[in-house]
């Protein structure tokens, strides 16, 4: 996310994290099918409108509302983690297959050049495409 948002010469990323953090933590993860705000917090952030229109619930029955919630958003989300372990496993068998050229394919080059005082893993690690004109064999 944060290497979307940056600038070409990333000296702009420590202004970007906060804005870029907030919707991570914000955002529902596929694996746990919770957002982590709600997982380590018990509850969603309040975005400036929540602050404009106050709170929406008060009081002790709140409080045990909330952690009945985080108890049941916790059993959830160890479900979800077993599942999601599952899925990735037979997804990534799925995927896996071993590669051979022929000539007249075109490929792309892995090419992870590193450049001063800028972050490797905000570079492009491929160039391309570029044309197999010859296959070598080992």
């Amino acid at each position: 996310m944060l290497a979307k948002m940056i600038a070409e010469n990333q000296r702009d990323w420590d202004t970007k994290l906060p804005a870029v953090m907030a919707a991570y933590r914000a955002a529902r993860h596929s694996s746990t099918g919770f957002s982590p705000n709600l997982l380590v917090l018990g509850r969603e952030n309040r975005a400036p409108v929540d602050l404009v229109l106050g709170p929406i619930l008060g009081g002790t029955e709140y409080v045990e509302d909330q952690l009945c919630v985080y108890q049941e958003s916790h059993r959830l989300a160890r479900e979800h983690f077993g599942t999601a372990a599952e899925r990735r496993t037979v997804e990534y068998d799925l995927r896996v297959k071993s590669k051979s050229f022929q000539k007249g394919d075109w490929v792309w080059y892995l090419y992870p050049r590193r450049y001063q005082q800028r972050s490797p893993k905000w570079c492009k690690q491929y160039t391309g495409s570029y044309h197999v004109v010859k296959v070598i064999l080992p």
